[in-house]
């Protein structure tokens, strides 16, 4: 940071002082051709110079001071571009001080009022490669995609990992599965649903701990704002000074309000940097929260697709297996059939012959045959 900082002060001075130079190099000549005094022209002041290029580099660009020579409008132009980033690399690291400093205050906030603090995850690929090869296969080297862990194993699962994924709870793992519609009781998850199961927790938790940030940095906004408002009021209106500091921060610049004074562009100078600096913040952590949610939806698609996709192979499997059950049970009740039919058809004949025994012995011929279960009528 204080490397950044001296090469933009040296980068400032450096196109101020010559701007200042060309500039008056311009009036002068200006002043000696119209037969002007030299004494009377009004020249480009050290201060008006820095506050030419400070409009420059933070974009606001007032127009209420502009350089009139074409050196000056030359040197303008090429130098802004380096201006612009370099004041960007400062406020960038500007803007994570007053994050830094937003964060402890939220998170003294938050544990003096009881509240949870989030979690900031992080993923160490190398960790995540030895936990996963030591859950699949025992040992280091080889791992199984297609290996399925149950939810209650993931525990020290987590452990491995560090950078906060140890306070992550089981019921955080649960949840998840619950919305992709599994049963956490007895839910085994495979490691490519894993992969996509973490990304979504460190998402969620991202959002969370990047929410807390973004409320930080627009309380130092609405400090820095305040600031501005107060102190321009004294001088405009409660709506003009409320408008010029809205138009400041955001870097619109209309140029119909600017800071005149030696004053008032001295504190313009230090209220224009932390303001700016924490509108900034606020901006990154907003953009941060974005593609956070991105990827949440993301993975909680993807996660949900794959053990959908899993629970109606199930689904299909049982119902196979129900097929199975009925048509085994159908040749059973068949099988169980046809032995009662036969032994049905072995007791008639067995009766039908002792009949005929009978009728032989006393000499009476027999009337009836009961032969295949059908009756027919004989002659005596």
């Amino acid at each position: 940071f204080l490397w950044r900082q001296t090469v933009v002060i040296v980068l400032i001075t450096s196109v101020s002082l010559a701007l200042k130079h060309v500039e008056n190099e311009f009036l002068k000549k200006e002043a000696l051709e119209s037969g002007e005094d030299v004494s009377s022209v009004k020249l480009l002041s050290t201060m008006d110079a820095f506050y030419v290029v400070a409009t420059v580099m933070t974009t606001i660009g007032y127009g209420n001071l502009s350089p009139v020579s074409y050196r000056g409008k030359l040197l303008i132009a090429i130098f802004s571009v380096p201006l612009i980033g370099r004041f960007g690399m400062l406020l960038g690291s500007l803007a994570n001080m007053l994050l830094d400093i937003a964060r402890v205050l939220t998170h003294v906030f938050i544990r003096c009022f009881g509240l949870r603090v989030p979690l900031r995850l992080s993923i160490d690929q190398s960790k995540l490669l030895k936990a996963l090869a030591a859950q699949t296969t025992r040992e280091y080297g080889a791992i199984d995609l297609n290996y399925k862990i149950h939810v209650d194993e993931l525990q020290p699962f987590l452990k491995c990992l560090g950078g906060g994924w140890e306070k992550v709870a089981v019921s955080n793992l649960e949840r998840h599965l619950e919305h992709s519609n599994a049963c956490t009781k007895t839910t085994k998850i495979q490691v490519s649903e894993l992969i996509e199961l973490l990304s979504l927790i460190r998402a969620n938790h991202n959002i969370a701990y990047e929410k807390t940030t973004f409320y930080s940095a627009g309380v130092l906004c609405w400090i820095w704002f305040f600031m501005g408002f107060i102190y321009y009021s004294a001088d405009w209106t409660d709506v003009n000074s409320f408008y010029f500091s809205v138009i400041t921060l955001t870097t619109v610049g209309f140029g119909d309000f600017y800071p005149e004074g030696f004053s008032d562009i001295m504190f313009w100078y230090f209220w224009v940097l932390l303001g700016c600096g924490s509108f900034a913040a606020m901006l990154s952590t907003y953009s941060t929260i974005t593609h956070a949610q991105e990827v949440q939806a993301h993975a909680l698609a993807k996660l949900r697709r794959a053990i959908g996709h899993r629970a109606s192979l199930k689904e299909k499997l049982m119902e196979s297996e129900m097929m199975i059950r009925t048509i085994t049970e159908g040749e059973k009740s068949m099988k169980e059939l046809k032995t009662a039919s036969s032994i049905v058809k072995a007791r008639e004949e067995n009766a039908n012959g002792r009949d005929e025994d009978d009728a032989s012995r006393s000499g009476t011929p027999a009337l009836f045959n009961t032969s295949d279960s059908q009756l027919s009528f004989q002659d005596s």
